[in-house]
C-alpha cells in the first residue's frame, strides 16, 4: 500500500487500521470490529445489498445480549486455541515439580544478572539452594541470598535443575571445560610460536655453517615478533609495477617529450 510514497506513510495509516479490523481472525472467526461492535464495518461494496433490518433496527438491550455472547463465543474459541497451543509445545516436554526442602541449581540469565554472565567463561548457575516454597506449577521461591545477588527469589520453574546430592551441576561443568578449552588454545599457540623461532633459529645456523668459519654468529631474534604478526607490510618484496603499453596519439606525445 505504501510502495513509494515513503513521506506519505501517515495518510496510508487508517486504510491499513481498517484492513486490519476487518480481517477475520483465525483463533476468534471474527473480525475484531465484529467482537467489539457486534457487526462487521461497511465496504463501498457492502452498500450495493441493504443491511438486514433486525440488526439495523435492533434495541439496545437486544443489541446487548447479541454482543454479549460474541464476547463469550470469542473466550470459547481463544481458550479452545491455547489449550490446542499448549499441547502441541508440551509434547516433547516433561513436567518438572519441587517440594519445599528439595535442593536445585539456579540459572542465572542475562538480563536478571547481568554482572554475573559478563563473560562466557563465567558460570551459567549457582547452589544449591533450597525450595522454600511452592506458588505455583511454574513458579518456585528459593533460599536464595537477597543482599549476595540483589534480585527477588521467585524463580521460573525453567531456570531451575534438579540437584541430585553427587554432580557438580551442569553450570559448573560447563564453565570447567570452557576454562579448559581455553588453556589449550593458550597452549597451542605458543607451541606454535616456538616452533617458528626454532626454524628461524636453524636456518640462520645453517647459513652461517654454509658461509664458513669467518661469518658471524646469528643474533638473537627471540624477541622480534613472527612473521605473521607484523604490522608493517615488507614493500622491498613487492612486485614492480608494470606500466601499460600507450598506443595512439598519447605514445607520440611521450616520444616528443622524451626528445
Amino acid at each position: 500500500m505504501i510502495k513509494k510514497n515513503l513521506k506519505e506513510w501517515e495518510d496510508c495509516l487508517p486504510h491499513m487500521e481498517f484492513a486490519y479490523n476487518r480481517a477475520i481472525h483465525s483463533t476468534t472467526e471474527l473480525c475484531p470490529f465484529e467482537v467489539v461492535y457486534g457487526f462487521k464495518p461497511i465496504t463501498p461494496l457492502d452498500l450495493l445489498p441493504l443491511p438486514i433490518q433486525e440488526r439495523a433496527n435492533m434495541k439496545a438491550s437486544k443489541r446487548a445480549d447479541f454482543v454479549r455472547k460474541i464476547h463469550v463465543k470469542t473466550k470459547e474459541l481463544i481458550e479452545k486455541k491455547g489449550k490446542n497451543n499448549a499441547a502441541r509445545v508440551n509434547k516433547k516436554r516433561k513436567e518438572m515439580l519441587f517440594k519445599p526442602g528439595d535442593m536445585v541449581w539456579v540459572h542465572f540469565r542475562k538480563d536478571r544478572f547481568p554482572k554475573l554472565r559478563k563473560s562466557k567463561l563465567l558460570s551459567r548457575g549457582a547452589g544449591p539452594y533450597k525450595v522454600l516454597a511452592k506458588i505455583n506449577d511454574n513458579a518456585y521461591s528459593i533460599d536464595l541470598p537477597i543482599d549476595e545477588f540483589g534480585v527477588s527469589n521467585t524463580f521460573n520453574v525453567a531456570d531451575l535443575t534438579p540437584y541430585d546430592g553427587e554432580d557438580l551441576g551442569a553450570y559448573e561443568e560447563e564453565a570447567s571445560i570452557a576454562r579448559g578449552g581455553e588453556e589449550q588454545l593458550d597452549k597451542k599457540l605458543d607451541m606454535e610460536m616456538d616452533m617458528k623461532t626454532s626454524h628461524g633459529r636453524a636456518r640462520e645456523e645453517r647459513e652461517a655453517c654454509t658461509r664458513g668459519g669467518d661469518a658471524k654468529p646469528a643474533p638473537d631474534r627471540s624477541d622480534r615478533p613472527c612473521r605473521a604478526t607484523r604490522s608493517q607490510p615488507r614493500f622491498d618484496r613487492l612486485p614492480r609495477r608494470i606500466r601499460p603499453v600507450q598506443t595512439g596519439r598519447h605514445a607520440c606525445a611521450n616520444r616528443e617529450t622524451i626528445q
